[in-house]
């Protein structure tokens, strides 16, 4: 069971019992619209199938998504996917935990995860070409963009939405300061 801690958080792996706070924190349109797999409205039932989803895609070594914490508070997610020979970062942060620097820190953590747990090659993500903000994460950690854009479907507007991918390049990335994993 990985544990990550940062300066200010711990990443830690999802349990079934984190469904009820998964439960408020998604159903937040904004986190619905910004992200492919979170409908709007996002339920107890919801969160309890992404709790299960969670734990087995851990076992079977294709996603890690953790969550992010603050304390004993989950105050979003993070994680990664992998994509072929690469390894695809996402994350979300509950509304009152935004504009501190969580979603940069927890990101920068799960990449350096993926890269000293997973011993990732390449590591990429993207964002709807409507939500700067993510982009500006991104970049924050090193993220450049490689000119492609695909579209994605997104079960919060439910509809395909256009996004730009990034990519991140191993030599240019900076690791995070006071960073431990525990296996």
């Amino acid at each position: 069971m990985t544990i990550i801690y940062t300066k200010r958080f711990t990443l830690r792996p999802i349990t079934e019992a984190d469904a009820p706070a998964f439960a408020k924190i998604c159903n937040d349109e904004l986190i619905a619209r910004n992200t492919a797999r979170i409908p709007h409205p996002y339920t107890l039932d919801n969160a309890i199938a992404f709790t299960r989803y969670a734990m087995n895609a851990v076992s079977e070594k294709k996603e890690f998504p953790f969550a992010v914490c603050d304390g004993e508070t989950i105050i979003g997610c993070s994680g990664v996917l992998q994509e072929g020979d690469a390894w695809e970062l996402g994350y979300w942060i509950a509304n009152d935990a935004r504009g501190r620097g969580a979603a940069t820190e927890a990101a920068r953590a799960t990449v350096q995860f993926a890269i000293q747990g997973l011993c990732a090659k390449s590591v990429i993500s993207g964002h709807f070409t409507d939500n700067i903000v993510s982009g500006r994460v991104l970049e924050k950690i090193g993220f450049r963009y490689t000119g492609k854009s695909v579209t994605m479907h997104s079960l919060g507007r439910g509809r395909e939405v256009e996004t730009r991918r990034m990519e991140l390049s191993l030599t240019d990335f900076e690791p995070p300061p006071a960073f431990k994993v525990t296996p």
